[in-house]
C-alpha cells in the first residue's frame, strides 16, 4: 500500500514538472520586437554582462552572507546538490510537512510580516521580477551574439545560475526544505514566463529602469574567494519632476534614495538602507531561516542605467567599504579595464581587475 501512494506521488510529481516545462516552452517561444535591458553597451556593467558573470554573481551572491564561507573549496558540492535535488523531486510531500498554509503566507502570498515568516519578499523582488529580467537581459545577449534560439540558451543559463543559487544556500543541512520549491518552480519559473510578455518588459525598463547592478564578479588569489553579488536597480520619475527620481537597490539587503539627471545619459544615485549579514535558522526539523542585517548607505554613478562607478559602506566588518569602478571610466588607448576593492574594518583588504573580454581575477592581502 506504501508502495503504491509514493509511487502515485512520484507520478504526480512528474506530471506537473512536465506540465511547467510545457508551459515555459509555449510562453517563452517568442522574439521580442526590441531589447529591453542588454543593448551591447562597451562601457559599465552592462559591458561585464555574459554568462559566466551571470551565473558567478547569481549562483555565488549567498558568498557574501558572514556565515558562509566565500572560498570556492570550501563546499560539500556532492552533498548539497543531493539534497537539493530531493526536495525538488518531492515538492508536494515537502510542502506537506511545512504546512500548506504555512507555506502559503509566508513563501507565496504576502500575508505574513513575522519574523522567518517573510520570504515572499526576496522570492518576487531578486526572482520573480530580477530573474524575469535577467532571462530576458540574457536571450538578448545571445541574439546579440548571434546564438540561434537565444530562448533557450536563456533558459538553460538562467536556470543553471538559480540551482548553483539554490545548492550554495542549501548548506550543510539535509533537512527537507520548501524553499527550493517555492524558488524554482514557482517564482523562477514564473519569471520566465512574466517577462516573456513585451509589455512587462517595457512597464520595468521604461517605466522603472530596471537593470542589472551587480559586482563585478572575480575569482581571487591566493585562496579561491569569490567576489560577487546579484544586484538590482530601480529608478521612478514621478510627473512633478524632470531631474530627480526615487531609487531603490536591491539584492542581499536594499536601498533607499533618490537620484539625479546629471545629463541626458548620465545619473547620480544615493541610497541609505541595511545589509544582509546572516542566515538565522529557527527550526531544527526543516530548513526555516530568517536574516540578521546591519546598516548600509552608497553613492552610484551610471550612464543610461549602465552603472559606471560604486562607492559602498556597510556595517559588514568584511565588506565595510566596497568600490567599484566599471569599465567606461579608465581607458589605456581602445582598452577600458575595470577595478574594484572590498576593505575590511580588519584592515584586510582584495583588489581586483576586470575586462569584457576574459574572467577577471583578484588578490587578497591579508594583515
Amino acid at each position: 500500500m506504501f508502495r503504491l501512494i509514493s509511487d502515485s506521488n512520484k507520478s504526480v510529481n512528474k506530471t506537473v514538472i512536465s506540465f511547467f516545462i510545457i508551459i515555459i516552452f509555449v510562453f517563452t517561444h517568442t522574439e521580442a520586437q526590441e531589447n529591453y535591458f542588454y543593448t551591447n553597451k562597451p562601457y559599465g556593467s552592462e559591458a561585464l554582462f555574459n554568462p559566466v558573470s551571470l551565473i558567478f554573481n547569481g549562483g555565488y551572491d549567498v558568498f557574501q552572507l558572514q556565515s558562509i564561507s566565500d572560498r570556492i573549496g570550501d563546499h560539500e558540492y556532492n552533498k548539497m546538490i543531493k539534497v537539493v535535488f530531493r526536495n525538488l523531486g518531492d515538492p508536494f510531500g515537502n510542502i506537506k510537512e511545512y504546512g500548506v498554509w504555512h507555506f502559503i503566507r509566508g513563501e507565496i502570498l504576502p500575508l505574513s510580516w513575522e519574523k522567518g515568516n517573510m520570504q515572499w519578499i526576496p522570492n518576487y523582488q531578486q526572482h520573480l521580477i530580477g530573474g524575469g529580467m535577467l532571462y530576458t537581459s540574457m536571450k538578448e545577449w545571445y541574439k546579440e551574439h548571434n546564438f540561434p534560439e537565444p530562448w533557450l540558451f536563456s533558459f538553460v543559463t538562467i536556470m543553471t545560475q538559480h540551482l548553483v543559487n539554490e545548492v550554495l544556500e542549501s548548506g550543510p543541512n539535509e533537512g527537507y526544505s520548501v524553499d527550493e520549491v517555492s524558488d524554482i518552480y514557482i517564482f523562477d519559473l514564473g519569471g520566465i514566463v512574466l517577462f516573456s510578455f513585451d509589455s512587462v518588459n517595457e512597464f520595468f525598463s521604461k517605466k522603472l529602469n530596471l537593470a542589472d547592478w551587480s559586482l563585478q564578479a572575480t575569482v581571487t588569489m591566493p585562496n579561491g574567494k569569490i567576489n560577487a553579488g546579484q544586484y538590482f536597480s530601480m529608478k521612478w520619475k514621478p510627473p512633478f519632476s524632470e531631474e530627480y527620481s526615487l531609487f531603490y537597490r536591491y539584492g542581499m539587503g536594499a536601498l533607499f534614495g533618490v537620484s539625479k539627471k546629471l545629463n541626458f545619459e548620465d545619473n547620480l544615485s544615493l541610497g541609505l538602507g541595511f545589509k544582509t549579514k546572516h542566515l538565522v535558522d529557527l527550526n531544527s526539523n526543516y530548513r526555516q531561516r530568517t536574516i540578521e542585517t546591519g546598516w548600509h548607505a552608497g553613492v552610484f554613478y551610471d550612464r543610461n542605467n549602465s552603472l559606471l562607478a560604486s562607492l559602498v559602506f556597510s556595517g559588514v566588518k568584511e565588506y565595510f567599504c566596497m568600490a567599484d569602478v566599471y569599465p567606461g571610466i579608465i581607458k589605456i588607448g581602445d582598452f577600458s579595464p575595470g577595478v574594484w576593492g572590498v576593505f575590511g574594518r580588519d584592515g584586510n583588504m582584495t583588489l581586483g581587475f576586470t575586462t569584457r573580454y576574459i574572467f577577471s581575477i583578484g588578490y587578497e592581502m591579508n594583515y
